[in-house]
């Protein structure tokens, strides 16, 4: 059973979104896109895949306090686990051990399975050494439960515009990303995960280079790496 409590999470981010879409309420369908934006560019393509995941750019210092928060907040798991998943998956891309691949293990799998395998902790031992990561990955759950207990009481407007809708797009970027540069069983250069995801559809050159933080030419994420995230070197 602890191995679904995230899935728990995200079906609750479902069942949110789709209660927000039945209330329609434009204000808040709005605000939750451009929610979605902001989380998909700063947090879950920079900071979590790029930064976490890959170790691609030196970040401001000032920056990673917030957007460590974020990537444990966007409902994905926690860094420690989601960097493991995806490194694993790199190391093993569109084989039988590959954990999300849609032809090996199917869309469905990916949709609603869970990905398990025995992941070395050496895979994460960079991240290991960060005890803020080893706390949230240990807090995650609680963290989630008492973000929605107090939403409900406080603004269930926001628990489902703010929290819900948001996070439940964050999720259907990352399936994006993991069938659709991967759907013929080897992965590609996608322009619809580009538009939908601003930027991970360079997946091919990301894939022969992931220490290379800018996957295309038009990579939106990137630039906002460029412009806001990355530490300059004066």
């Amino acid at each position: 059973m602890r191995k679904y409590r995230i899935r728990f999470l995200q079906a609750f981010f479902a069942f949110l979104t789709l209660l927000g879409l039945y209330i329609f309420d434009p204000l808040g369908i709005v605000t939750a896109l451009i929610l979605y934006f902001l989380l998909e560019t700063f947090v879950g393509n920079a900071t979590l895949h790029r930064y976490y995941g890959h170790r691609s750019f030196v970040m401001n210092e000032k920056f990673e306090p917030t957007l460590r928060w974020l990537a444990h907040h966007i409902g994905v798991g926690s860094v420690l686990g989601w960097a493991g998943h995806h490194r694993w998956h790199h190391q093993y891309s569109d084989t039988d051990k590959d954990l999300h691949s849609p032809t090996k293990q199917g869309i469905p799998h990916i949709l609603f399975g869970i990905w398990d395998a025995n992941i070395p902790r050496s895979m994460v031992k960079d991240l290991l050494k960060d005890e803020k990561l080893i706390w949230w990955h240990k807090n995650y759950f609680t963290y989630h439960l008492l973000v929605i207990v107090l939403l409900t009481v406080i603004s269930p407007w926001a628990l489902i515009y703010v929290y819900g809708m948001p996070n439940l797009m964050s999720l259907l970027s990352g399936y994006v990303i993991a069938i659709l540069p991967h759907r013929t069983g080897e992965v590609k250069n996608d322009l619809v995960t580009e538009l939908l995801t601003f930027g991970e559809g360079g997946h091919l050159n990301h894939h022969n280079n992931p220490q290379k933080y800018r996957f295309s030419q038009n990579d939106i994420t990137a630039f906002m790496i460029d412009t806001f995230l990355i530490k300059k070197i004066k």
